[in-house]
């Protein structure tokens, strides 16, 4: 799965969290009046607000990502980039949602 697009990622991402079922909300964001907002957006009761900026395993973040990211981390909502399916594995541990 290194080799997969964006938006494939994308969709798992969301696939997962949607198997959460009730503990879960979650969507992507489609087209935001602000550059730089990551992709994907979900809340559970054990980990709060979370914003994904999904990126291919080779892909960069724009300097508008980067900003934007570091913003929404300063003002204690929780921001990340996943590059790869095995990045969201170790994201989605990290944030305590592994079964």
């Amino acid at each position: 799965m290194r080799n997969i697009k964006e938006s494939r990622i994308q969709s798992l991402i969301l696939k997962d969290l949607r198997s959460l079922g009730k503990y879960c909300e979650c969507f992507k964001v489609e087209s935001p009046s602000d550059n730089g907002v990551p992709d994907i957006f979900f809340t559970t009761k054990e980990t709060g607000a979370v914003f994904v900026e999904v990126k291919r395993p080779s892909g960069v973040l724009s300097k508008f990502q980067k900003e934007k990211l570091e913003k929404l981390n300063s003002c204690g909502t929780k921001a990340f980039a996943c590059y790869s399916w095995e990045g969201w594995a170790l994201l989605k541990s990290s944030l305590g949602l592994s079964k």
